[in-house]
């Protein structure tokens, strides 16, 4: 059985499913797409039917090119009201050989949850970051290793129940079931970051519509977590707003012009505007001037948060998201935080657009969960199709399906193992 996974990343402006087939350490897509989203501000869902109803159309659209059925989803959440806690579980290995196994673990991952928090907030995944058994520690699984004890380092992400679940009933009212969940800024880190980044230190950028989410990583915790009330978005407004022009035409300037290189002619004329009887030429240097200003007051405000992070060391610093599909955005940026400062694009042939950069890391994620959880069910299975590869290269039709059943899973498997009461 072919270990393909559906990832879902459902955004305050888009909604993205990518559908990949994992082998080894790669991801071979078969399919990806982006819808607009409707029904959500700022990562809270206002209108669950509005949303189930997109969720909905894109599964279909899905299964219409593929020609089989998705029954369940990975699923990223927003990191809006995420709360990040470093925990520690121990347990006695019970074995007559001392050899820990794949239970050990998960009792001391379920053991380092066995903590007070608000009764307003769920446990969204527990990550473990360090191992230690007998004399050694390992950021590997130590299944089969030798000791009496074992202890984790963990990584706990909860957020709050209210707006877990009105996500996770969203997803199950368009027919499909939870498998994993995971907040967006830690699948972005598992694509974007290799195990250095993660460790030595690395501090991420996701510029969204209306919101750009900071995260800081190091010692393989996710450690420092906050939000900006500026996107894209107020890009765009910029634009609109000193052209005087609507919002649909200068985000169409914005995404077919938009440079935060300002060595450009004056000659490269984008929009003319009458104004007093005079005729205002308005060029892409103009344009680019424009994004210049508008990425500064965003890093200036980006900044102001990494202040909380100044122990006195620089870190690298990545740019994801939609947000920062512009030109020189990098440089601009790199300026104004004055540390390096580089673009994540996906090199995942199918999904190289930087809003699919989370789903590919939810995928990452889930892989990484395996010698935990086990083997997990595939989202879908193509019945007489051997070769997933010839299937994406042939170029895909659409075939109708037939209506799922309402499946019944409230929350993936996994949170039902790490999470439960039993100590």
């Amino acid at each position: 059985m072919k270990n393909i996974y559906a990832s879902l990343d459902i955004g305050s402006s888009t909604i993205k499913l990518v559908v990949g087939e994992l082998i080894n350490s790669n991801i071979n897509v078969l399919f990806a797409k982006m819808i607009p989203a409707h029904g959500i501000k700022r990562g809270k869902i206002v209108d669950e039917a509005v949303v189930s109803q997109d969720v909905l159309s894109i599964i279909k659209e899905a299964e219409n090119e593929l020609g089989t059925e998705i029954k369940n989803v990975l699923l990223n959440i927003p990191t809006i009201h995420t709360k990040l806690y470093q925990s520690q579980g121990s347990t006695t290995i019970n074995s007559a050989t001392k050899t820990i196994a794949r239970e050990d673990i998960v009792r001391a991952l379920n053991l380092a949850t066995q903590f007070k928090i608000s009764d307003k907030e769920a446990i969204v995944s527990v990550i473990p970051v360090t191992f230690y058994y007998g004399e050694y520690k390992s950021k590997e699984t130590p299944i089969g290793k030798i000791s009496n004890s074992l202890h984790v380092d963990a990584l706990v992400i909860a957020t709050k129940k209210q707006l877990l679940y009105s996500y996770i009933r969203c997803v199950e009212r368009a027919g499909v079931s939870v498998l994993d969940i995971s907040i967006d800024a830690y699948s972005y880190a598992k694509e974007a970051f290799d195990a250095v980044y993660l460790q030595e230190g690395a501090i991420l950028i996701d510029i969204g519509y209306k919101t750009t989410k900071i995260s800081f990583f190091e010692e393989g915790f996710l450690k420092f977590l906050t939000t900006i009330p500026i996107g894209g978005h107020s890009l765009t407004k910029k634009i609109s707003k000193s052209w005087q022009i609507p919002m649909s035409k200068a985000e169409t300037y914005k995404i077919k012009y938009g440079t935060c290189n300002t060595l450009l002619s004056d000659e490269d004329i984008i929009h003319m505007a009458k104004k007093d009887d005079k005729i205002i030429n308005y060029t892409q240097k103009d344009l680019s001037e424009l994004l210049v200003q508008g990425v500064e007051t965003m890093m200036n405000l980006v900044k102001d948060q990494l202040m909380a992070i100044d122990n006195g060391r620089s870190y690298e610093v990545i740019i994801v998201g939609g947000g920062g599909e512009i030109e020189k955005i990098d440089e601009v940026s790199s300026r104004v935080l004055e540390v390096p400062v580089r673009v994540y694009r996906p090199q995942t042939i199918g999904a190289r657009n930087m809003t699919y950069t989370a789903n590919l890391g939810l995928i990452y994620y889930l892989a990484d969960r395996k010698e935990l959880i086990g083997e997990q069910q595939p989202s879908l299975v193509f019945g007489d199709v051997t070769n997933t590869m010839t299937l994406r290269l042939k170029g895909l039709t659409k075939t109708s399906t037939n209506n799922k059943q309402q499946h019944n899973s409230k929350l993936s498997r996994v949170l039902d193992v790490l999470f439960s009461d039993e100590e």
